[in-house]
């Protein structure tokens, strides 16, 4: 598997070094999302697009998409290597080498909403969190901005309406929404989001913990039934903005700053767009003969109950994977989830204000 994997990163590398030889500020990203996602329509390509004018084109974009050059847990590397500049990666993928932003990134189920997470996971790695930086660096990459993504749902080929339903159940999930899942008496199943697809169509699932907003960016409305409309908690710990140290250091230092700006408009656009999408898939549901269940008492007090053990799990976790600093950090996340859920409320959840503070307060000192 790994030589196959070197083997790939090769190809790639003889794909983009023209395009890179070509012209020295021509920056490429690999994502394994699809590109007619809104991931990429209204997040990415007008990042891309406000840095290319606002560098008056002296840095511009070659995108990969759909996880031609490196898929979901490849793409860590494909950018160490040098194979992409940037990419999409999130930091469960991660857990041995960035031990501890995917560790915080298990804390979901205490995260709010996207715009609160976004907030919070920004200022506690780049301001709380110097174990966070130098995990990264370790890879030879720098974060740009993380994002967070709406309160997941349970979506599903079989209607899962009481904490009964629950069980039996084979979900792909990971971090916290697995021990969920588990607890419910259901079975987590690891995979990444394309590989789900596949899973439900084949009968290896039943269903897919996520954000609404994969039925129409992966398609899922074709392989799922029924859409459980309990939230389970908030994924932050994407990062869509990173890139090599090395192509990095050659950007200047004014092109660095435009790269944190514009890269947390875009953190925040992704909670934006993906709960306008989330709304929208569920809106559109019923035309896709998808049904809407709304969850009975008994689940709501399950999932409930489990969520007031989840400070417990994050430190057993941590302990289980060795986590440095772990109940420092862990208190010191909780406390930065309290505040950005006042700022949020405070802004009541107006973007370019909302960015505007992220950066002001969460992005790397002397940026």
């Amino acid at each position: 598997m790994k030589t196959a994997f070197k083997m790939t990163l090769g190809a790639a590398a003889l794909a983009l070094a023209p395009q890179i030889a070509m012209a020295e500020t021509e920056v490429t990203y690999s994502s394994w999302f699809p590109g007619s996602s809104t991931l990429h329509t209204k997040v990415l390509t007008p990042f891309f697009d406000r840095v290319t004018e606002a560098t008056g084109g002296e840095v511009t974009f070659k995108v990969f998409t759909d996880g031609t050059v490196a898929g979901g847990r490849n793409t860590l590397q494909a950018i160490r290597d040098g194979v992409a500049d940037m990419g999409l990666l999130a930091t469960s993928y991660h857990p041995g080498e960035l031990s501890t932003a995917a560790w915080l990134s298990e804390g979901s189920i205490l995260v709010r909403d996207a715009l609160v997470g976004a907030g919070a996971y920004n200022e506690m790695i780049f301001k709380h969190c110097p174990q966070c930086l130098d995990e990264m660096e370790a890879q030879g990459i720098v974060p740009i901005a993380y994002h967070a993504t709406p309160p997941y749902k349970t979506m599903c080929n079989k209607p899962v309406e009481t904490a009964e339903d629950m069980k039996g159940l084979r979900v792909r999930t990971f971090g916290s929404w697995a021990s969920w899942v588990n607890a419910a008496g259901g079975n987590a199943v690891t995979m990444t989001v394309p590989e789900a697809y596949e899973g439900l169509e084949r009968g290896q699932l039943d269903c897919v913990a996520g954000s609404a907003a994969w039925l129409i960016q992966f398609s899922l409305f074709d392989v799922v039934k029924d859409v459980s409309n309990l939230p389970i908690g908030t994924f932050a710990g994407g990062i869509p903005l990173n890139m090599n140290a090395d192509t990095w250091g050659d950007l200047s230092a004014e092109q660095q700053t435009l790269f944190y700006k514009e890269g947390i408009a875009a953190a925040v656009d992704v909670a934006v767009e993906f709960d306008a999408e989330d709304n929208q898939a569920l809106a559109e549901a019923g035309g896709h003969n998808v049904n809407v269940i709304e969850p009975a008492e008994d689940l709501k007090a399950a999932f409930a109950a489990f969520a007031e053990t989840e400070v417990d799990r994050m430190k057993a976790l941590a302990e289980q994977r060795e986590i440095a600093n772990a109940d420092a950090l862990l208190e010191t996340y909780l406390g930065l989830l309290k505040k950005w859920e006042g700022i949020v409320d405070e802004l009541d959840g107006d973007r370019d204000a909302i960015a505007a503070r992220i950066y002001q307060e969460a992005m790397p000192v002397g940026q």
